[in-house]
């Protein structure tokens, strides 16, 4: 399953599923940006690599779009594409992020203000990676 938009009063949310955490983490990628704007993967122009750690895989995934929400806002791009890699204790991410000048996307959402711990899941359910993300818009 790719991302499913999810409605709230307040915020905009999506769910996802993976076999890995990487590829969770790709999904909710691809799903934060995908609430903002319509872009294909392969129109990436413009490539950023974050590298973070935290204590816990919720914190690791609020942190990684927190970080490519903030790199998306400075240098003024929207982020199509998503190349995810993991350390050993799945504890620490490598994302390089492709997108391109905001000014050649066509919105179809409100910009994403921050990425919000409000009934945030990750985790694993029968072998496979759950995600719950919700963003205040």
């Amino acid at each position: 399953m790719a991302y499913r938009v999810l409605s709230h009063t307040a915020d905009t949310g999506i769910e996802a599923t993976a076999d890995s955490l990487t590829g969770l983490i790709g999904e909710l990628c691809a799903g934060m940006f995908g609430l903002v704007a319509s872009v294909v993967p392969s129109a990436a122009r413009k490539w950023v690599e974050v590298s973070l750690e935290a204590p816990s895989v919720e914190e690791l995934v609020v942190d990684t779009l927190s970080e490519l929400l903030y790199h998306a806002e400075v240098e003024n791009l929207t982020f199509c594409a998503f190349r995810v890699s993991m350390g050993p204790d799945d504890l620490a991410v490598k994302v390089q992020a492709g997108g391109l000048s905001v000014d050649a996307v066509e919105p179809v959402g409100p910009p994403i203000k921050a990425v919000t711990y409000h009934d945030l899941v990750v985790e694993q359910r029968d072998g496979v990676w759950y995600g719950r993300v919700y963003f205040d818009v």
